[in-house]
């Protein structure tokens, strides 16, 4: 049967816009949001500090749910408070050509050359918690620590005038191994020493481990029998701390304040003598990591600075948290 040239040309049209079709159909098969235009599986590495506080396994959780949420492969180290080991990771990170970085850093000075090969391999880094100074971090994820610890100290100024008759002696539980934890501390009694009969009698280092924290905390409570205020600047301080006001049954003697809620803490907020904790909320530094990794990787902008939030926990709002602890 003869076609006329009209018809054979009407039907090389259509095919063409069947193919054109089924191709448009294929190329979309896969086209995950956290797939380069090759459908390559984007690979996001994260370096926390440990695996024992809650606010690092939280912050852990809230990356998987994320990653997982944009179709990315999570690359979880733990440097177990090892700041060495936390840039071997990160270096290790960069040798596995990973797409992107995140970095919760120990030693925010000794992890910039690690962070520097990243950049230099052209591999965003996204910094959360510690605050990192240099060009090699594309962005960074927080809260403003000194600035929280200054509202604690402004709330331990209002309490010791508006409750303690006798003068306020303060003890603090530190981590001096890390910075964050130092800032915190700094502007925390910075602020409470404008209260003019408040005295600090000594800070104990913790080191960020809660059996070392409360072995530092009960020989902070032995060597100043007349404190009656403390301070912790984490969780795992603040966690040691609790234990040791257990231990040397101080609960009538100490009002505690401090950073980072934990069982431990809400059941002394329960009893009283907890006062009250700046909550964070970690999982928000996990999912806004993944979700500005995945970005940084796909090489879309993400603003320089992200807050995030925090809370003043006191006995009016535990109960909204508690159930974070069970």
């Amino acid at each position: 049967m003869k076609i006329s040239g009209g018809k054979m040309r009407a039907a090389i049209i259509l095919m063409l816009g069947i193919l054109l079709i089924l191709g448009g159909c294929s190329s979309n098969k896969g086209g995950a949001s956290g797939s380069d235009g090759n459908n390559k599986q984007l690979t996001i590495g994260f370096v926390t500090i440990n695996q024992e506080a809650y606010f690092f396994t939280e912050s852990i959780r809230g990356a998987e749910e994320q990653a997982k949420k944009m179709g990315v492969k999570l690359v979880v180290q733990n440097p177990d408070n090892d700041p060495v080991k936390q840039s071997n990771q990160i270096e290790n990170l960069v040798n596995q050509k990973v797409d992107a970085i995140i970095v919760d850093s120990i030693d925010t000075k000794g992890v910039i050359p690690a962070m520097k090969e990243a950049a230099n391999a052209n591999i965003p880094v996204i910094s959360i918690d510690a605050i990192v100074k240099s060009h090699a971090v594309s962005t960074q994820i927080g809260v403003d620590n000194a600035e929280s610890s200054k509202k604690l100290g402004e709330y331990v100024n209002k309490y010791v005038k508006e409750n303690m008759k006798e003068p306020a002696k303060l003890g603090a539980v530190g981590a001096l191994n890390s910075f964050i934890q130092v800032m915190r501390q700094n502007a925390f009694l910075d602020t409470v020493k404008q209260t003019p009969d408040l005295k600090v009698v000594t800070i104990v280092d913790g080191k960020n481990v809660q059996q070392t924290a409360m072995t530092a905390a009960e020989n902070l409570m032995t060597g100043h029998p007349e404190m009656n205020i403390a301070f912790a600047s984490g969780e795992p301080a603040l966690i040691g701390l609790a234990s040791a006001v257990k231990s040397q049954h101080k609960e009538k003697q100490l009002s505690v304040f401090g950073w980072d809620l934990s069982k431990q803490a809400i059941q002394g907020i329960e009893e009283g003598w907890v006062k009250a904790v700046v909550q964070q909320h970690p999982e928000k530094f996990g999912s806004e990591g993944v979700s500005a990794a995945v970005k940084l990787a796909k090489k879309q902008k993400v603003a320089k600075t992200i807050n995030a939030p925090v809370t003043i926990v006191t006995k009016d709002n535990v109960d909204q948290f508690k159930h974070l602890f069970k």
